[in-house]
């Protein structure tokens, strides 16, 4: 994550760290090939928290 560029490409399993990234400029694909949006992540984590 610290070494992560703007326009990178990342591919984590971890929305945490997906969240964290885009708004490094970072383009971040889940393993199935899903590119994360940052209007999406914060539904994704809303849905992480509840199912907590």
């Amino acid at each position: 994550m610290n070494h992560a560029s703007p326009s990178d490409i990342v591919v984590t399993q971890g929305i945490g760290l997906a969240s964290t990234l885009l708004l490094k400029g970072v383009y971040v694909l889940s393993p199935r090939g899903i590119l994360y949006e940052e209007k999406e992540i914060h539904t994704a984590l809303d849905m992480r928290y509840l199912s907590a």
